[in-house]
Order: structure tokens, then C-alpha cells, then sequence
């Protein structure tokens, strides 16, 4: 999320290019791995994400632009939050609305059957669980900033392990660098700006919330963990793609 002051026109006509060749390559790759539902479906989870920070923001009267979408998230611009009660409120409610979102995939495929619903509605919720790691730029280091500076060291623990037993590395060292930088920038704040001054209510009520929807999401990343190979493997197409443990 950027400020919106320095958002021009060309970045617009670059981040509407950018997002079409975005719908284009999920829709071709995803479709023809596995099939068009699913590849829309993925799409609805990167868009209902986002959807969620922008209501927040709505909300709060906060200025924003959708500045773009990428195979791995939309991305909107906003103007420059300093509240960090604010930040926190504009942050949590992308994954809360992809939370809820799984909860309506997984809910259809208990009447349908369908495994291409049930992977949907594990894909989201390990998206959605991932931007909750308290590492800025995820979702979960602008929720961290309103708890304590110690949760995004945790963040990069955690996030140093998924480098570590991941197979496509690059970006989430690219993510891992950025986090350590920005975690050191907002160690610094937490203790020396005001606007990092919340009341302990507040602390107490975003600390609950962020608990629980970290709770639910990861023992339901556990839950389908165990079974979701099977789902996978009946809409796969080529079959030599099929993720092995």
C-alpha cells in the first residue's frame, strides 16, 4: 500500500496493463493446469482480499486508489495512514474477508462435492493466513505495530523457516529482506512516535481479534492439510504437477 500523493497517471495506465496481463496469465496457467473454475475462483480470493481493505478504509474516510493485481495479490494505494489503530484496522480486514471467504467455498463444496470448491477454499485460507505473518509489508506487520514490536521479530523467524523449506525461494527472500529492514524501522517508532500510542484497550482488542483469526486460520490450514492432496489430484490435468510432501 502506497501513498496516494505519488501515484501518477502513468503508474495508473501501467497497473491497469499490469492487472489485465495478471487476469490473462492466472485464467490461461491455472486453467489449463487444473480448470477455468478454479482459476476464477482464485482470482475472486485476491480481489474479496483486497475488497476487505478497501471497505476498511471506506470506512475510516481514508483516500485510496486500486493500484493493481498481481498472481499473488491485489494491491491498493491509499493515503498515508499514521495512525496505527487506523493501519490495523485497514490491515486485518483483508484477511478477514478471505477467511470468510473460504468459509463460503468450503460451505458449497459440503453441498456440491466439488473438489475444485475445497481447493479453493484451501488456497485461501493459506493465502490469507500468510498475510497475517506480522512482517511488513504483510498485513500482519501493520497489526503487529499496534501490539508489539516483538510479534514481527516472531514474523521473521516464521518467515525465515518458510525460506528455508520452500523450493521457490526467491521472492520470500526478496519479502524476508524487506521485512527485516522495515521490522528494525518500526522497532524504532514503536517506542519513539506517537502515533504508535494506543490506549491498552485497544492493544487488548486487536491483540484478541488478530489471536483468533490467526487460531482459526491455521487449524484450518492443519485440517486440510491431511486431505486436500486427494481434491488436488482429482481436478488436475497433468498430472506430473501434482505437489509432493
Amino acid at each position: 500500500m502506497v501513498n496516494t500523493e505519488t501515484f501518477t497517471k502513468k503508474q495508473k495506465i501501467i497497473s491497469i496493463l499490469a492487472s489485465i496481463f495478471t487476469v490473462f496469465f492466472i485464467i490461461v496457467v491455472l486453467g489449463i493446469l487444473f480448470n477455468i473454475y478454479l482459476a476464477i475462483g482464485y482470482l475472486f480470493i485476491l480481489i474479496i482480499h483486497e475488497m476487505g481493505h478497501c471497505i476498511a478504509a471506506k470506512i475510516l474516510n481514508i483516500k485510496i486508489i486500486f493500484s493493481g493485481l498481481t498472481p499473488f495479490g491485489a494491491y491498493i494505494v491509499h493515503e498515508d495512514i499514521k495512525d496505527c489503530k487506523k493501519s490495523a484496522f485497514v490491515s486485518i480486514a483483508g484477511p478477514l474477508f478471505g477467511g470468510i471467504l473460504a468459509l463460503i467455498y468450503y460451505l458449497t463444496y459440503s453441498f456440491t462435492g466439488n473438489s475444485t470448491l475445497v481447493v479453493l477454499s484451501f488456497l485461501s485460507v493459506v493465502f490469507n493466513l500468510f498475510n497475517l505473518i506480522p512482517v511488513k509489508p504483510l498485513d500482519g506487520g501493520h497489526i503487529a505495530a499496534i501490539i508489539s514490536p516483538i510479534l514481527s521479530y516472531i514474523g521473521l523467524v516464521v518467515l525465515l523457516y518458510i525460506v528455508i523449506i520452500s523450493k521457490d525461494r526467491i521472492f520470500l527472500i526478496i519479502l524476508l529482506a524487506i521485512g527485516i529492514g522495515s521490522t528494525y524501522e518500526q522497532s524504532k517508532a514503536y517506542y519513539n512516535n506517537k502515533d504508535f500510542k494506543v490506549d491498552r484497550n485497544s492493544k487488548v482488542k486487536y491483540t484478541l481479534f488478530y489471536g483468533t483469526l490467526l487460531l482459526l486460520l491455521g487449524l484450518s490450514t492443519l485440517y486440510f492439510y491431511s486431505n486436500i492432496e486427494a481434491s488436488i489430484i482429482d481436478i488436475i490435468r497433468i498430472k506430473s504437477h501434482i505437489p509432493t510432501r
